[in-house]
């Protein structure tokens, strides 16, 4: 894990930005919005520190005084690595649940019934109107189009897009405390 960033690392990554600090920071603030982006696309629940994470590494190259040419696809080649590792963090974690129930005696299948049918019943308790707009917001789109349709979205609803996302990010959250309340 690398270490926080520090102010010669911060005043090394903004120098690979630009000379000219206003730019710098500019571009600092671009890459940094971008990064949570494109995480909160991959759907990390903590895509400011998974953005945070990302800074900090390539930071770290940098004061390290590896040379790199684009710091922009540089440092997404670092995100696309900080999303796998955190996929195959959950995936252990999933297996080490798993494994737990069984050491217990215990299964998580839920007897005869789809294991989806808990999600199933506490989505059906959210008004229609929320459903359509989980359904619409999660649709299964090459990444390219996924912003494109979200904006979309958020244009039809005449809200702005961080509007939006606080909605849905609401609905998850009722999804999670309806699901935490069954098991």
């Amino acid at each position: 894990m690398p270490k926080s960033l520090t102010s010669e690392s911060l005043t090394k990554l903004l120098s690979a930005f630009s000379a000219d600090e206003a730019e710098a920071a500019l571009a600092y603030t671009k890459l940094r919005d971008s990064l949570v982006r494109y995480f909160q696309i991959k759907g990390i629940h903590e895509a400011d520190e998974a953005a945070d994470e990302t800074i900090d590494r390539v930071a770290n190259k940098i004061t390290q005084n590896t040379q790199i040419e684009d710091l922009t696809k540089y440092a997404f080649g670092v995100a696309k690595n900080i999303f796998l590792e955190k996929l195959r963090l959950a995936q252990i974690r999933t297996r080490a649940n798993d494994e737990f129930y069984l050491k217990n005696g215990k299964s998580r299948n839920f007897g005869e019934t789809d294991h989806l049918d808990p999600l199933r019943e506490c989505f059906k308790s959210l008004y229609e109107d929320e459903q359509k707009l989980l359904l619409s917001y999660f649709e299964d789109l090459p990444s390219d189009e996924l912003f494109e349709n979200r904006q979309q979205l958020a244009d039809r609803q005449e809200i702005s897009l961080n509007v939006l996302r606080n909605r849905v990010s609401r609905l998850r959250r009722h999804l999670e405390n309806c699901l935490n309340k069954m098991f």
